[in-house]
């Protein structure tokens, strides 16, 4: 069905064409949903409409914004009339600093709004007040392709990149159900991810061995069998606080996330360092890469919920680090190039056997997603980290809710950028209900 907003028609009618009058079996009213918001309407005939179009108020307000200057889809649901679709994401900022993220600022260029329709709002956990109901935030005005702001009912969905706590996030599920995904914002912490997915048979031989550091006895042990080790924050992200440590003929090399370099000459040197250097939780996990021209080249591969609700592969980048650094994230990074062709072009894979290695990873993440999905977790948006060795046998190193891609003017991966912007929100729509078959009854 079409929208069409009336000047002449009273704030609180709603007009329709005589033969969808009578398909909605010729009421006298009709509750129109926008979000959480519910509004009862007198129904009036207007032979002047088309069959698939209803008629509202452009003076219709209450005490939220219904922005009369994008499209919306309609659908009708035992007689009730829903508009939409209306969702938030939920960004990490603070209200005030909303206009400054990057992310929001990339939004109107690169979302294809065209798949998604309705509202979409952007707005920080202080900016939501689940006592009165309403979310303060900016919306995406189509035609002007900038940010306006408002007060909004609830929505239909939110894509949450908050830190918001548990708590919240569950007072929120109550208003408007199970359509708040990656409900658990906090970046998934890399010890109790081994823990988890060591106990999966299919997944456990891509994980790197690892365990929690405790002493450098734990270190000497895995360093004489492994040779060469990562000491990692358990819940950071981005690289920092990375270190690589190497077992030489005369001692241990350790490399930092910032590329300094530093050799001991026992493991009693070593401890004093790491007393002095690890102030938080840390892992030590198994090494494992692949190296091109002294380059440590590794895999972010996207996994993301679609409009049919279903997890597919949005892409996969290699990332190439700086030479001399033991991170592949921004700050150690050379340069990203689409995966496929660097499984083409750095390992020397035939057309064929890239599409297969790539299908194994994702399926991989997928099972490795699901047993979180299992536990309770929504998600719907994730990346993951992955190393091919030289054997090409894939390792699943991390998963994390707050990723970056910095694609957005990489050269070949701007598309990438754009389907990893926009697939969430097709998901949101579909949770919302404004499905293909519902907006085409």
């Amino acid at each position: 069905m079409e929208l069409l907003w009336l000047r002449s028609l009273k704030e609180d009618f709603i007009a329709m064409n005589p033969s969808l009058y009578k398909k909605f079996s010729n009421p006298k009213k009709i509750t129109l949903h926008f979000g959480q918001l519910k509004m009862e309407l007198k129904a009036v005939v207007r032979k002047t409409l088309a069959y698939d179009t209803i008629g509202l108020s452009h003076k219709l307000h209450s005490k939220f914004l219904i922005p009369k200057d994008v499209p919306y889809e309609i659908y009708n649901d035992d007689g009730d009339v829903y508009i939409g679709p209306l969702i938030a994401y939920i960004s990490l900022s603070k209200y005030k600093q909303l206009l400054n993220q990057k992310y929001v600022k990339s939004l109107p260029s690169f979302l294809d709004y065209n798949s998604v329709k309705g509202v979409i709002v952007i707005c920080a956990e202080d900016s939501i007040n689940l006592k009165s109901g309403t979310i303060e935030g900016y919306y995406l005005s189509k035609g002007q392709k900038k940010w306006k702001e408002g007060i909004f009912p609830l929505p239909d969905a939110i894509f949450n990149h908050s830190l918001m706590n548990q708590n919240r996030i569950s007072s929120l599920q109550k208003k408007i159900g199970d359509k708040v995904f990656n409900s658990y914002r906090l970046n998934l912490n890399k010890w109790e991810t081994w823990q988890l997915l060591s106990t999966n048979s299919k997944i456990a031989p891509h994980l790197p061995y690892t365990e929690k550091y405790t002493n450098i006895a734990k270190v000497k042990g895995l360093l004489e069998k492994y040779h060469s080790l990562y000491l990692k924050p358990a819940s950071r992200a981005r690289g920092i606080g990375q270190m690589k440590l190497d077992k030489e003929r005369r001692g241990i090399s350790l490399v930092d996330f910032e590329k300094n370099k530093l050799f001991f000459k026992d493991y009693q040197d070593l401890s004093k360092f790491l007393d002095r250097k690890i102030s938080t939780n840390y892992i030590v996990q198994q090494a494992v890469h692949y190296k091109a021209k002294n380059r440590h080249v590794d895999f972010r591969l996207v996994l993301q919920k679609n409009s049919d609700r279903k997890w597919g592969l949005t892409g996969l980048v290699a990332r190439i680090a700086k030479e001399g650094s033991i991170i592949t994230n921004a700050q150690g990074r050379d340069q990203s190039i689409l995966g496929k062709k660097a499984l083409k072009s750095i390992f020397g894979l035939s057309d064929e056997k890239a599409k297969s290695i790539i299908s194994q990873m994702t399926d991989i993440v997928i099972e490795a997603v699901n047993m979180y999905e299992k536990n309770g977790y929504h998600l719907g948006d994730l990346a993951a980290d992955i190393a091919l060795d030289p054997n090409l046998h894939i390792w699943l190193l991390e998963l994390q809710l707050n990723y970056g891609v910095n694609a957005r003017t990489t050269e070949g991966l701007t598309e990438f950028f754009q389907r990893v912007v926009s697939t969430p929100f097709k998901y949101a729509k579909a949770l919302s209900g404004f499905t293909s078959k519902n907006t085409e009854d």
